[in-house]
């Protein structure tokens, strides 16, 4: 047989068995789509800066939190690298970045909001140097006004113009100012600075995140115990924090129990738990789509085996058949693996938006990613390829009923089943969890839907403009005038003592305002009295919350009426403590929600120079009315609005859990769908083979029910016992993983029985529909051509 001759009957094959070659591609088109995937995004982001011949010799300078005991913080003033560079040896270079808190960017009367601009020294291009595609970068760090965009920004801000020339007006902590495009600079993979513009250093640059970069063969260890010896170099506390040199892993593998007082959104950070979570499941997922493919090519098994002895009395020699046979599968995975590669093109853009991802489809044919993929391809095909090849053709008729006719068949195929039903079943009670989860998440977030807030300390006075809001734009329901932001709150030190004598930090927040604060978040007053009494009773009242008081008063001791100064020796010592509020969370769940105090104070005496206002919008013709805000404001300030979304901020804090539910759910979902496809094929061969059988069933007086039943009865029990052998570890895994939440859930009842209830349902939807057909056949005809 020559090739052509070879791949015809192949081809011929496939069509032949169409359900089972088209449910064994489709299977294993996804799961090495799903595997591929998350194989990439893991390279991708464990291996940052993969292409820097310097990067072992960049460090990030870290000092201990003071606020957060434990946790550290990527921060410096901004004469402390220079003079690190100066004093300790071995430290070749320095690096300063500094951020922009939410900048206004507005191109031909254009406003973006969504850029991320950070400024940074000179020695930038000797750190994490940018691709650059045109104009000079090194004007842009050094000469002010000048700026350098993403090739992906200029082509969303300016479409096909050259960008070089264009001006650009830039509002950024309360100031304005005009740049000018000097550089365009492509985007790398792998880069470990995600930023969309970049500026040089302002002069009122103070303080920001810093870098080292040691000399070749420089200890770091050396390097950090010469910077702690060193007591000119000032920390945030002095006597109480000290520096670290730790490597860039540091930053960029976030931990589950990392600090959240620190975002660096122009780092590319992942978190470790869901880069290992993410491909565990990608694994599951092959797995899965293995089982059916092996399910499948087994069914085929008798097809092939009356075919190879066709062949043989034909003529055909041993070389030719086993050819043949390693041509069918190895195809057959080819197939699947080029499927995949277009499938991966498809959801690429949705998986990136999922993950916060900035990864191209270019990386999966680079140096890095296109051999372990091969090498993926290569143990797919060839071992199952060369096991048929040698193993199918030696298989006699007395051999194949020995060996895949008689239990030893059934028994393998069932374990293959209930193993795959396992797989899914545990996906399926850990996405239920995990629903759970994120339901109260956004149960916690109610409280900041529908508010914006806006204002820092460089923000002229918001009284006045509060009171044009609420008489100009109807959709306002209430503003308040606030001493400082509520999510990015005024923070003060705690000393708490711990049995042993010792005394642990924490932190307390802050809030100036008045009782309309109550109103924009939601709360209301667990004890006490009313507001409208609070105020007439006490002259500087404070409301605090549940933290505070199980953290700073003591059992037993009713708070209201008692001084602040009482139960915090650093507090105002005009304020009383007037009533108790809810715990209401600013970061994430996965930390306990610190102790708060709200200090009422009145809107035309110690609020009349408040910068911050938190607003309540209607929910109808929410865009009309930030129009109109931004009009307000703009008319009485003639500078730029510029606002948080209170709500987006807050499930931005917890976005990584909520990235890990999603991709969670996509991966549960396709277990699911192969699961179903591998119940339909399997049902599907099985019934087949057992037409004749129920004809002879139904003659001697069997009923529909009973031969229902007959044929139910294997996957119901494939989907008990999967249960069975499955829940348990997933729920030992599940119990496990939740415990890093402060504010979690519990498993349930219904979570350990809904895996169950999925798994039953679909085998009995999936082969009851099939047997129902079956049983609609004529028993004559069966009788007769069976």
């Amino acid at each position: 047989m020559n090739f052509l001759f070879t791949l015809k009957l192949i081809l011929r094959g496939w069509w032949r068995n169409k359900l089972f070659f088209a449910v064994a591609v489709i299977s294993l088109s996804v799961g090495l789509a799903c595997t591929n995937l998350l194989l990439t995004y893991f390279v991708h982001d464990y291996f940052i800066e993969q292409n820097n011949p310097d990067k072992d010799r960049i460090f990030a300078l870290r000092q201990d939190n003071f606020f957060e005991e434990g946790q550290k913080v990527t921060f410096a003033l901004g004469d402390v690298p220079p003079q690190i560079q100066k004093e300790v040896p071995g430290v070749e270079s320095f690096l300063r970045l500094q951020t922009y808190d939410q900048p206004l960017v507005r191109v031909s009367k254009q406003d973006y909001t969504d850029l991320c601009l950070i400024g940074a020294d000179s020695t930038l291009m000797d750190f994490f140097p940018p691709r650059l595609i045109a104009g000079d970068l090194k004007q842009v760090l050094t000469a002010p006004g000048k700026i350098a965009v993403s090739r992906r920004v200029a082509e969303r801000l300016w479409g096909d113009e050259n960008p070089l020339g264009q001006e650009m007006r830039i509002t950024a902590s309360a100031e304005t100012r005009i740049y000018e495009v000097a550089a365009v600079w492509e985007e790398q993979p792998q880069a470990f600075l995600k930023m969309d513009l970049l500026t040089g250093l302002g002069p009122d640059f103070w303080g920001g995140v810093p870098f080292l970069k040691l000399r070749k063969g420089t200890d770091p260890e050396q390097v950090q115990r010469a910077i702690r010896q060193n007591e000119g170099i000032a920390t945030m506390k002095p006597g109480d924090t000290q520096y670290y040199v730790e490597p860039l892993s540091e930053l960029y593998f976030v931990q589950p129990e990392g600090s959240n007082q620190q975002p660096l959104p122009f780092l590319q950070q992942s978190p470790v738990q869901l880069l290992y979570v993410g491909l565990l499941a990608a694994l599951l997922v092959l797995f899965v789509a293995c089982c059916n493919y092996v399910n499948m090519n087994l069914s085929r098994l008798w097809q092939q085996l009356k075919m190879i002895h066709v062949e043989k009395l034909m003529g055909g020699t041993i070389q030719e058949i086993r050819m043949q046979l390693f041509g069918d599968v190895f195809l057959t995975v080819l197939l699947s693996f080029l499927l995949s590669l277009l499938l991966i093109h498809d959801v690429l853009p949705l998986f990136n938006s999922i993950l916060g991802s900035r990864l191209q489809m270019s990386f999966f044919f680079s140096g890095q990613i296109l051999p372990l993929l091969f090498l993926v391809f290569l143990i797919l095909s060839l071992v199952p390829s060369w096991y048929a090849s040698r193993r199918l053709i030696r298989l006699s008729y007395s051999d194949y009923r020995a060996a895949f006719g008689s239990r030893q068949k059934r028994r393998f195929l069932s374990v293959l089943v209930l193993l795959q039903f396992a797989v899914t079943g545990g996906l399926v009670l850990a996405t239920g969890v995990a629903a759970r989860q994120q339901k109260q998440i956004l149960e916690r977030a109610s409280c900041y839907e529908g508010r914006i807030e806006f204002g820092d300390w460089e923000t002229p006075p918001v009284a006045p403009f509060r009171e044009e809001l609420l008489r100009k734009v109807p959709g306002v329901i209430t503003a308040t005038v606030s001493g400082g932001r509520v999510l990015n709150a005024l923070m003060s030190m705690l000393e708490l003592p711990k049995p042993d004598g010792t005394t642990q930090s924490a932190f307390l927040l802050k809030f100036y305002s008045d009782t309309t604060l109550l109103d924009i978040l939601n709360l209301r007053l667990l004890t006490g009295t009313t507001l409208q009494q609070i105020e007439q009773n006490y002259a500087h009242p404070a409301l605090v919350n549940e933290s505070y008081v199980r953290t700073l008063v003591p059992p037993g001791i009713s708070p209201i009426g008692h001084a602040l100064r009482e139960f915090d020796a650093k507090a105002d010592s005009l304020y009383v403590l007037a009533g108790v509020v809810p715990d209401f969370p600013v970061n994430s769940l996965e930390h306990e929600i610190s102790p708060a105090v709200i200090y009422l104070q009145q809107p035309d005496q110690e609020l009349a120079q408040a910068t911050c206002m938190q607003i309540r919008l209607a929910p109808e013709h929410r865009e009309e009315t930030l129009r109109q805000i931004a009009t307000v404001w703009e008319e009485m300030y003639h500078t730029p609005f510029q606002y948080t979304d209170m709500h987006r901020d807050f499930l931005q804090r917890n976005m990584r859990f909520l990235s890990f539910f999603r991709i969670l759910t996509v991966y549960a979902s396709i277990a699911l769908l192969l699961t179903a496809f591998g119940i339909f094929g399997i049902s599907w061969y099985a019934m087949r083979q057992r037409v004749r059988e129920m004809a002879i069933r139904k003659v001697y007086g069997a009923g529909k029910r009973q031969i229902l039943w007959l044929l139910l009865k294997p996957f119901l029990m494939y989907a008990l016992g999967a249960y069975l052998v499955g829940i348990p570890l997933a729920a030992w895994a599940v119990t496990r993983w939740l415990q890093q939440f402060a504010y979690r859930v519990s498993l349930s009842a219904f979570d350990l029985l809904l895996p169950l209830g999925v798994l039953l349902g679909l085998s009995f939807l999936i082969v009851g529909v099939q047997a129902c057909v079956l049983l609609r056949n004529d028993v004559v005809r069966s009788l007769k051509t069976e």
